[in-house]
């Protein structure tokens, strides 16, 4: 049903690479880690009974049980519920961030690949002087500047991951407009905006899709790390990196509190990096099966 639908909708093209993508393996485990993770991102509630923001001291440090199955915090909260509900501010945080520099760097790094000339010498000098730095290191700058809190941290995603898609798409660009359909439409008289997005950019979106999935695993880890220095999301938010963060004091006898977060963490990380390689593997033609 949905290579027919594909079919017909698209032709030959995407159902070759809707088959590419049920024979990756890459994308098969890693679309099982990505499902989780979404599921538990888009509907926490299903999945917590306590409210992840209320404590009862009474509980406080209690080890994993029927109750309360990853144990309680140091002011009694349900550690399960605030994983999950930190499942959200991940997602959120990492699908903002890097939605915002994918949509401006795309934008920016195809105008200056189409048009070339002083504007492409600037843009991509300003580009090699953020790309000069550690992409934490442009992300501490950010929050230095703005201060911590949810809003700065995605902006801070944002600024450090703007400048490789830039290159991603200028790159791609350079290569598309020496094609024959470009200069077809040139002759025809078409005007740059009509080209650009009619032309340019549909047929310069698969590396970025590609660095767009794998830049959301970063930028959880980056996210998360901010947040473990107390530079990010700010408590009482449920967030995986300051939960780690919390559960440093108590390391030595409350082991469980950082095992939790730290493994979806990692699992939410796999499977975005697996799911990228895997795309990478299916949309990138100088890739031979």
């Amino acid at each position: 049903m949905i290579e027919g639908l594909l079919t017909k909708k698209f032709g030959s093209g995407a159902l070759y690479t809707w088959r590419k993508i049920k024979r990756n393996r890459n994308i098969k485990v890693g679309f099982i880690f990505l499902g989780i993770f979404l599921i538990i991102s888009l509907f926490p509630w299903a999945f917590s009974v306590y409210d992840p923001y209320k404590g009862d001291l009474k509980e406080s440090f209690s080890p994993p049980s029927f109750e309360h199955p990853f144990g309680t915090d140091y002011l009694g909260r349900d550690l399960l519920s605030r994983v999950l509900w930190g499942a959200r501010t991940s997602l959120i945080i990492a699908m903002l961030g890097v939605l915002l520099a994918s949509t401006l760097g795309t934008l920016i790094g195809t105008i200056s690949g189409y048009y070339k000339g002083k504007l492409d010498y600037i843009i991509m000098r300003v580009v090699d002087v953020m790309l000069a730095f550690p992409d934490f290191l442009l992300a501490l700058f950010i929050i230095a500047v703005t201060g911590p809190g949810l809003w700065n941290v995605i902006l801070a995603i944002a600024f450090y991951n703007f400048p490789q898609f830039v290159r991603i798409s200028r790159g791609s660009t350079l290569a598309i407009r020496e094609m024959d359909y470009v200069e077809a439409a040139k002759a025809l008289g078409e005007k740059d905006f009509s080209i650009i997005f009619k032309y340019i950019l549909p047929n310069s979106l698969s590396p970025v899709i590609v660095h767009f999935t794998l830049r959301l695993g970063a930028s959880i880890l980056t996210a998360a790390g901010l947040s473990f220095l107390g530079l990010g999301v700010q408590p009482p938010t449920p967030d995986w990196g300051l939960m780690l963060n919390e559960a440093l004091t108590y390391l030595s006898f409350a082991p469980y509190m950082w095992v939790f977060p730290g493994i979806f963490l990692i699992m939410t990380v796999i499977g975005l990096n697996l799911t990228g390689d895997g795309l990478n593997d299916v949309l990138n033609p100088r890739v031979r099966e």
